[in-house]
């Protein structure tokens, strides 16, 4: 089981195998003060939820909406997520689509890692019940969710559905079939460029290609808990499984700032 890093420490958790293998599993999960995630919206209706600003020019991120005044009725930071709705045309004759993306990008400046050294990489999302609007994935109505490469710079309290940067990809992605579980996505090749080149690591973007509907009629979306959730256990963390040279492995260890160790069970 992951224990969670106590908040005022180094969001980074490095754990090594026991066993005979030479691999350490690092753990890279910041809190809302030093994570870069998004939720970006297209609802087209200025005042849904008490957002009263225009559609598509404000963002769902936590610190933007806490400057809103009123307060939204719904705490959008605290979410994650991505969704594909017909759009619906309104008595006024505006667009109500409820189109959602999310923006995720992680600092691995503080590994110190070549290429190389990664095995595989994992990023790693809380699945939650939907919102209002939406509906839940289930084993008979499960959704995919693309992550792409994002290859434009962004900014996590700037960025709207208008300006949101280019992507390409989609890179991999993963089928939801239910709620309050974890949904991981394979990023091994990401992290092995950002590794290369870090001035290339803009990070991703959560995209649902497809339209699906519940039985309920509801449009059904993925969900997941944010940098900003209150349970420090369920904000997305990066998990790289590593391969660092047996003379290098301590200095590894001194190198990333050593917040906790666990051992991984053998399969």
């Amino acid at each position: 089981m992951r224990h969670a890093l106590p908040s005022k420490m180094l969001p980074l958790l490095l754990a090594a195998t026991l066993t005979g293998a030479a691999h350490a599993a690092m753990i890279l999960q910041p809190d809302e003060s030093t994570s870069e995630d998004v939720f970006v919206y297209e609802f087209g209706i200025p005042g849904v939820f008490n957002i009263a600003t225009a559609a598509r020019v404000t963002n769902l991120d936590s610190q933007t909406l806490n400057a809103l005044t009123p307060a939204p009725a719904v705490p959008f930071g605290n979410f994650l997520g991505s969704s594909n709705t017909t759009p619906l045309i309104g008595a006024l004759g505006e667009s109500r689509a409820h189109d959602t993306r999310s923006l995720l990008r992680f600092d691995l400046t503080p590994l110190a890692l070549s290429a190389g050294q990664v095995a595989s990489a994992q990023l790693k999302l809380f699945a939650l019940p939907g919102l209002r609007p939406f509906d839940n994935p289930t084993s008979a109505k499960p959704i995919t969710t693309e992550l792409h490469r994002v290859t434009q710079a962004w900014g996590e309290t700037t960025v709207t559905w208008e300006t949101q940067p280019s992507v390409a990809g989609p890179f991999t992605s993963a089928v939801q079939d239910g709620v309050n579980q974890w949904v991981s996505f394979d990023v091994t090749g990401l992290v092995k460029d950002w590794l290369s080149d870090p001035s290339m690591n803009f990070g991703v973007e959560l995209l649902q290609p497809d339209i699906v509907f519940a039985d309920s009629g509801k449009p059904i979306a993925s969900l997941y808990a944010s940098s900003a959730a209150a349970d420090a256990s369920l904000r997305p963390f990066l998990e790289i499984a590593a391969v660092p040279e047996p003379a290098t492995a301590a200095l590894l260890a001194l190198g990333l700032g050593l917040a906790g160790w666990r051992r991984r069970q053998p399969a």
